[in-house]
C-alpha cells in the first residue's frame, strides 16, 4: 500500500487572530497577547525556543515513535520536512499563528527570517533513542 504524501501528513493550521469564543485561537487586548494553541490531545512534554537570522537551525532529525505539535508564537521563518522513506522533501513557510503537526518519521528543521518564538508540544516524554539525526542534504 503506497505512503501517504508528505504534503498531506504535515498538518499546519493558522490559529485565527479573533476576539470570538474559540478553543484554539490567538487574542489581542489591552492587556497584552494570549495563544489558546491546543486543545484535546494529551501532551507530555512541552518546550519553548527561540531562533535567530542566520543562526543554522533548530532540529534536523526525526522521531521513530513522537508526535509532534510545532506552534509559531512569534517571528517568520522557513520549515524543512524530509521523509527518509520516501526520499520526498517539503520547505513551508512558518510564522506567527501556525501551528504544525509532524508525524513519526519525518524530520523536520527550522530557519529564521526574522527572529521566531516556537512552542514544542509533544505526546510523549523525551526519549533520547527515539531522536535520530537526518540528513537533508539532496542526493
Amino acid at each position: 500500500m503506497p505512503e501517504t504524501p508528505l504534503a498531506q501528513r504535515i498538518e499546519v493550521v493558522k490559529l485565527p487572530l479573533t476576539d470570538e469564543f474559540a478553543t484554539e485561537k490567538r487574542f489581542e487586548d489591552s492587556r497584552g497577547q494570549g495563544h489558546l494553541i491546543l486543545n484535546g490531545p494529551t501532551i507530555q512534554r512541552v518546550g519553548m525556543f527561540t531562533l535567530e537570522p542566520g543562526a543554522g537551525f533548530r532540529g534536523g532529525h526525526l522521531h521513530k515513535s513522537k508526535q509532534e505539535y510545532i506552534y509559531i508564537a512569534a517571528g517568520q521563518g522557513t520549515a524543512e520536512f524530509f521523509c527518509p522513506d520516501t526520499g520526498e522533501r517539503l520547505e513551508l513557510r512558518v510564522e506567527a499563528g501556525d501551528r504544525l503537526f509532524i508525524p513519526p518519521g519525518v524530520a523536520h528543521r527550522f530557519f529564521a527570517q526574522e527572529t521566531i518564538t516556537f512552542v514544542e508540544l509533544s505526546d510523549r516524554p523525551y526519549q533520547a533513542d527515539d531522536d535520530l539525526p537526518a540528513e537533508f542534504a539532496s542526493e
